[in-house]
This record gives C-alpha cells, structure tokens and sequence, in this order.
C-alpha cells in the first residue's frame, strides 16, 4: 500500500479482503469464523501457501487445504527493487511512458491490455509474488520452514499430474524417451534421471515421461513442503497421493489421475470434467470415492482433523514417516514411508 513501502500482491490483497469479509459476516449465515477453511488447487494452491506465510491474514482461517501446487524455496516471488527493474519497459510498451501523468495513463489501462501485454514473449519474467513489507515480507516456503504452518495443512498432489499437457496415446520409444529427458536436464543429470526412471519405469515409456514430468513439477516441491512445515509442536501436516482413474470414460482413463482429477471428487461434481469440459457420470464406486473425500475435507474444514465418523484413518505426516493417504477405490494410507522418495531427493536438486 502506497506509504508503507508495500507494492504488488493485489490478488493476495483481493483474497485477504474476502477472508476479511467471511470472518466478519459468515455468522450472519449461521456460520462461525472461528472455522473457516481456505483451500485452493494448482495456482490456487499457491496463494494459499503466500496466504499461510502473509502476517496480513492471519487469524482469519483456521485450516488450511493446498492440491497440486507448491512454490519451492525461492521460487515465489521477487524483491521490489528487482520487480521495478524488471518491468520498467511495461510503460513504454503501452505508450504511458510520455505520458503527463503516467500513473494515471496505466491506471487507465483496460485490463485486458495490461494482462496481454504483460505476458508479451520474451518481455517480462514471471513472478507470482512480490516479497514487500506488508502482506509477504518473507519468502512463503522459508517462513512456512521456519515457522510451521499456522494451521493444521492438508496438502497432496495426483499421480499423473503432466498426463493433461502430454498426450499419453502419442507413440514414444525408450531412445525418444531418453532424448526428451535429455533435452530437458542436460545429459549429465539426465543420465542420472534415467538411472531413477527407465523407460520400463512405467507400462510405456510415454507414460514414465509422465511421471517424470509430474515428479519435477508437482511431487518433489509437495513433498519438500510438507516435510519442511510438519514436526512436533506444530499443526498437523495431512499428506494425500490421488490416483484414482476415471472409470468410465476411456479418454479420460488414459490420463489416470491428470492435473485436476481430484476436483470432482471433491466438489462431488461431475457435469464438466477435465478441461474439454466433458460431462461424466461416476460409477458406483467413484461416488462413494467421492462421498468419502468430501468427508475427510469437511471435517478437517470443521475440526483441522479429517478423520472421524468411521472413515479408514488417515495418519498424520511428518518427515520422518512420510505417511501419506491414497485416494483411491478403496481409500487407504499408501503403504512403505513415502512416495517416490529417491526420485524427489533427486530432482529436488537439479534446476
């Protein structure tokens, strides 16, 4: 805010404003701001992670919920002075640069110019938060490290996250495999990315490029988190694996648990599924999957706790028995400590 040194984070700023709302109003609604859940998925999931570290929102929830997206450590966001410098051609871009007053010219802006512009190839870089005095003076992994997280945290991520940008059906040899990990690590740590996942890792060697995509983007960073925010005398850390595949439907099977599978069951919606919009009708099965995840998410929304009510018991996480829920038919803590764990110590590492 303009006089507190404080520049940037409006969407963070939006969604305190709405917890602000909820807090002061929801009793009005028979509700109780002493138990409020804030959940988000994907990029969602990482305002939820900036909301946990931001000193501006504390208080205003009580538990928390983070599916399918992490910000690692330093990733977040950018200081101020590097965002200034960064951006410094974006009035120019738009012609506000010769402008009398040129704050008043990029307030003008219609906000379709300002997004198009802003996401002009090669201009500018991405960051999704700003690290400034007010509403996130730390980077939110280290403070969530340092800390702990203020509430009890669920957070999991899907088991074929990557299977939504990479068509499992598109043919792929283990030599192509091998070239695509390549390209991606160099060929020193891909060699030892292919150590950890050879082609057989998976039914094909498409599929392992998969997993290996879904490891380096979501599971690793999900497991650093929860490791990294979990231990005694702090709230709890719930940790969830979500693998289940969509029955019936083909397409949407050959994609197993893609990048916003879990939503459905979450919500207990079904009438547009995945990003095509494909309406679904679950099985039996899938709808008592689904009744139980709601039951899990809300009681942990109403106690900080998912388990009661006769559900399978899901174990608490911590880092040193990496116990996790799966969520699948049937539901049960996936067995052995951890997930993946040599390959997420791995690709933790590699940039």
């Amino acid at each position: 805010m303009e006089g507190d040194g404080s520049s940037g984070n409006y969407g963070l700023m939006d969604s305190i404003a709405a917890l602000q709302w909820v807090h002061d109003n929801i009793a009005f609604f028979g509700g109780d701001p002493t138990r409020v859940m804030m959940f988000g998925q994907s990029s969602g999931s990482m305002s939820v992670q900036s909301l946990l570290a931001s000193p501006a929102a504390q208080g205003l929830f009580s538990s928390a919920g983070m599916e399918s997206g992490v910000s690692a450590a330093g990733w977040s966001g950018t200081s101020l002075a590097d965002a200034y410098r960064l951006y410094a051609n974006f009035a120019p871009l738009v012609k506000c640069d010769t402008a009398a007053d040129v704050l008043a010219c990029l307030r003008a802006l219609p906000a379709n110019t300002i997004v198009l512009t802003q996401g002009l190839p090669g201009e500018f870089p991405y960051f999704f938060t700003s690290i400034e005095p007010r509403v996130l003076p730390e980077d939110p992994f280290g403070r969530l490290q340092r800390l702990g997280s203020p509430v009890p945290l669920l957070i999991g991520s899907n088991s074929d996250e990557d299977a939504a940008a990479e068509d499992p059906s598109q043919a792929l040899d283990a030599n192509g495999y091998a070239a695509l990990v390549d390209a991606q690590f160099g060929a020193s740590a891909g060699t030892r990315v292919l150590g950890l996942y050879p082609a057989s890792f998976d039914s094909t060697p498409r599929y392992t490029h998969i997993d290996v995509g879904t490891d380096h983007d979501y599971t690793w960073e999900t497991r650093d988190l929860a490791r990294a925010a979990s231990g005694l005398q702090r709230p709890a850390v719930w940790r969830y694996l979500f693998t289940h595949r969509y029955e019936n439907d083909p397409y949407l099977k050959s994609l197993r648990a893609f990048h916003t599978a879990e939503l459905n069951f979450v919500t207990g919606h079904f009438a547009s599924v995945y990003y095509t919009g494909l309406p679904y009708t679950p099985t039996p099965d899938e709808t008592s999957l689904s009744n139980e995840i709601i039951g899990y998410w809300t009681r942990f929304a109403a106690t900080g706790d998912p388990n009661g009510a006769g559900a399978v018991i899901w174990p608490a996480y911590d880092a040193t028995n990496e116990s996790i829920m799966q969520l699948d038919v049937p539901i049960r803590p996936l067995p052995g400590g951890g997930y993946r764990n040599a390959q997420c110590d791995l690709l933790s590492g590699l940039p």
